[in-house]
């Protein structure tokens, strides 16, 4: 499919768009890692255009250039404040379903932006579908972050898809056992991918094997949720 890409600088929103180019019906807003939008921000919005979905990237550092490094990364992230976040993605959200006319849009969070999605989806019932990859909570919560994602995930009222690496250096096994349980008591459709060996990051991690063997079959089933919820 054709699809179209522009860089937004705007003094609203930040962000990379990707749109099939004959137009879509939903859309999603990805809520990318610490390291911004980057190559693989792009690439996978380009990926979610091409399967027939508008696909907005949230600039996490609202325009800035990307950081050097993880260290950076890392740092600025911590300035992020989770009132701050929530009203930003709103605003795409607000563009998707207000001047782009789209019927649904969804959000997608890897590592950092999983978390964000948990505290979007929970706080915007427009939201008609929540993904996220390997989400990044902290637990106990760092002093920047307000919001509790681990209890705001059973207010989520949409279908959620949790994919889950079994070694994840940030989130610990009993963080996913809190966000697993929170999200089973919702009467809402939840999913669930477990990968054992698979590590944090790794859909955007080539090394080790195990993570791009995890890719193959992750990806596609992502893919697969958002479109069936979103059309």
């Amino acid at each position: 499919m054709a699809i179209k890409t522009q860089t937004i600088n705007g003094t609203e929103r930040y962000g990379y768009l990707a749109e099939p180019i004959g137009g879509a019906r939903a859309g999603v807003v990805l809520l990318p890692t610490i390291f911004a939008i980057n190559a693989f921000a792009r690439s996978y919005a380009d990926t979610l255009a091409n399967a027939g979905l508008a696909c907005a990237v949230w600039d996490i550092y609202s325009g800035q250039p990307l950081p050097a490094d993880y260290d950076e990364s890392l740092k600025r992230a911590r300035t992020l404040t989770d009132e701050a976040v929530v009203a930003s993605v709103g605003k795409w959200i607000d563009h998707m379903l207000g001047e782009m006319k789209l019927a649904s849009v969804g959000v997608l969070g890897f590592c950092i932006g999983g978390r964000f999605a948990i505290m979007q989806a929970a706080t915007d019932k427009r939201i008609k579908a929540c993904a996220m990859a390997y989400p990044s909570i902290e637990n106990p919560r760092l002093p920047n972050q307000a919001m509790d994602s681990l209890a705001m995930a059973a207010d989520i009222a949409c279908p959620v898809l949790n994919i889950q690496p079994g070694k994840d250096h940030v989130s610990q096994p009993d963080t996913y056992e809190v966000l697993n349980a929170a999200l089973f008591k919702r009467s809402a459709p939840t999913t669930l991918q477990y990968y054992p060996v698979a590590e944090h990051g790794f859909m955007h991690r080539p090394k080790p094997e195990e993570n791009p063997a995890a890719t193959v079959l992750a990806s596609p089933q992502l893919l697969a949720f958002l479109t069936a919820c979103l059309r």
